[in-house]
């Protein structure tokens, strides 16, 4: 399920890693002992996944962790006609820590340095977007975007054990997202115009941090 993810998400931004993101599957959360000044920890919102990333000169070290009942769990989605609310809390989880696996590797494939609020984002609209494609090849192409919208932005819980810090990143980058995806769901989904979708969402993607917000400042404000 995760290899399927991973394939959505690079296909609808046509962007290739050429990695396999089960190749670098953890189950168990990685030793403090193991981090230092170079690397760091993507958590998720919920605090039950995270990308570590270690950077040595040019060499670039990952590993996914996720626990093995997130992982059994995913398992049975595809059987579903329908995502069950507790199957799409491990689909959002998995899909936000690939998210953050295959835009670490495409702009370091590129030469690009990101932030993390940035993966952040981008990761926030990458749940949205992938539930809407996923769901809507298992539904006959039915897209039930309000329903996936209300439970990735407006039913979302953050895990009390989040720094301030963090807790004030995910909240901006989730609210940024649920503007951007609402614009999305208006301007494109309602019409059902999946290429000029496509088209918007690839752009967004390859923008830079300081573009991704100024892009939302202006379709938000404007």
């Amino acid at each position: 399920m995760l290899s399927c993810i991973q394939k959505i998400i690079e296909k609808i931004y046509k962007v290739e890693t050429f990695l396999d993101v089960e190749n670098y599957l953890i189950h168990e959360p990685l030793s403090n002992t193991l981090t230092n000044q170079n690397s760091c920890n993507i958590k998720s919102q919920s605090s039950k996944g995270y990308l570590f990333i270690s950077q040595d000169g040019e060499e670039l070290k990952l590993a996914l962790y996720l626990g093995r009942e997130t992982v059994s769990n995913l398992k049975n989605i595809h059987l579903q006609k329908d995502f069950r609310s507790s199957n799409l809390s491990d689909f959002f989880l998995a899909t936000e820590e690939i998210s953050h696996f295959i835009y670490a590797v495409w702009n370091a494939m590129n030469n690009r340095q990101i932030s993390i609020f940035e993966m952040e984002l981008q990761a926030e609209v990458d749940k949205y977007i992938t539930a809407i494609f996923y769901n809507s090849s298992i539904n006959s192409g039915r897209v039930p975007a309000k329903n996936i919208k209300r439970q990735l932005f407006e039913d979302s819980v953050l895990n009390p054990d989040l720094l301030s810090e963090e807790r004030e990143r995910y909240r901006d980058a989730n609210r940024m997202a649920m503007n951007y995806c609402h614009y999305l769901e208006s301007n494109y989904l309602r019409k059902n115009d999946i290429p000029s979708l496509l088209k918007n969402i690839r752009h967004f993607y390859r923008l830079g941090q300081n573009g991704k917000i100024g892009y939302i400042n202006d379709i938000t404000f404007h």
